[in-house]
C-alpha cells in the first residue's frame, strides 16, 4: 500500500464529491460541493492523501505567512482511521505551517486528544461568531456551550 499526500498546486483534478463525503463521514458538516472547491481553491495550503489511487483524506489551511496560520478540515475516512495516515499527513502540515508562528484549528471534540501529540493545546479565550445553521451546528456538535 502506497500513501501519497499531494499539496497545493500538484492537487490536479478533485473528485468534489468523494471529498464532501470524507469530510461528513469524519464528523465534520455536510458540505456544499461549489463551497467546498471555492474554499480549497483560496486555501494557500491544500493537502488530500490518496492510499493507492484512493482519496482517503484532506487538510486545508490560510496563513499570514508571518506569525499565524489557520488549519481547517482534517479528515481521514473513518475506514482508514487508527492507521498512521492522519499522523502523516499531520507531521507534512506541521512540517510547511510551522515556520510561519502559530497555527489554530477547530477540533471536533473527540479528535482534541489526537491534535494534542502534534503540541497543539486548548485555548481558553477563543472565540467564534455563527448565526442560524451555522450555530446551532457548532452547539450540537459539542464545539461551543448551548446557547442561553
Amino acid at each position: 500500500m502506497t500513501f501519497e499526500i499531494i499539496s497545493n498546486e500538484n492537487i490536479g483534478s478533485v473528485d468534489w464529491q468523494r471529498l464532501a463525503d470524507i469530510l461528513e463521514l469524519s464528523g465534520l458538516n455536510k458540505r456544499d460541493l461549489a463551497k467546498l472547491e471555492r474554499g480549497f481553491s483560496h486555501s494557500q495550503f491544500r493537502y488530500l492523501g490518496y492510499l493507492d489511487g484512493e482519496l482517503i483524506a484532506c487538510a486545508r489551511a490560510i496563513s499570514d505567512f508571518t506569525s499565524v496560520s489557520y488549519l481547517s478540515d482534517v479528515a481521514i475516512h473513518p475506514d482508514y482511521q487508527g492507521r498512521g495516515f492522519g499522523g502523516a499527513l499531520m507531521r507534512r502540515v506541521m512540517q510547511d505551517l510551522t515556520p510561519f508562528g502559530k497555527v489554530i484549528i477547530y477540533a471536533v471534540p473527540d479528535k482534541i486528544e489526537f491534535y494534542k501529540r502534534f503540541s497543539f493545546h486548548p485555548l481558553l479565550t477563543a472565540m467564534t461568531y455563527a448565526e442560524g445553521e451555522a450555530l446551532t451546528f457548532l452547539s450540537q456538535k459539542g464545539y461551543i456551550p448551548s446557547p442561553a
